[in-house]
C-alpha cells in the first residue's frame, strides 16, 4: 500500500521509520522513487533500510536509477 500511494506522488518520496504510517515499518526507512512510460508513471523503485542510512548516497541512487529504468523502457518502443 505504501508503494501504491507512491503512484501518485511527485519525485522521491522518503520515510523514516514511523512516518510511513505502517507500524511493520517502524524501525526502517523507504526511499521510493517513480519511474515512467510514454510519461505515465508505471511503477515505484524503492530501497528498505535502516533508520540511519546514508541518505545522502540513497537518494540520489533511487532518483536516477528510476529515470535510467524508465529511459530504458521508453527506448523499447
Amino acid at each position: 500500500q505504501l508503494l501504491d500511494s507512491c503512484l501518485h506522488a511527485e519525485g522521491i518520496q522518503i520515510f523514516i521509520g514511523q512516518e510511513s504510517g505502517y507500524r511493520i515499518l517502524d524501525d526502517i526507512s523507504v526511499v521510493t522513487a517513480p519511474y515512467m512510460l510514454n510519461n505515465k508513471v508505471v511503477g515505484v523503485l524503492g530501497i528498505i533500510g535502516p533508520t540511519r542510512m546514508a541518505y545522502e548516497r540513497v537518494i540520489p541512487i533511487v532518483d536516477v536509477t528510476a529515470k535510467l529504468l524508465g529511459s530504458a523502457l521508453n527506448a523499447r518502443k
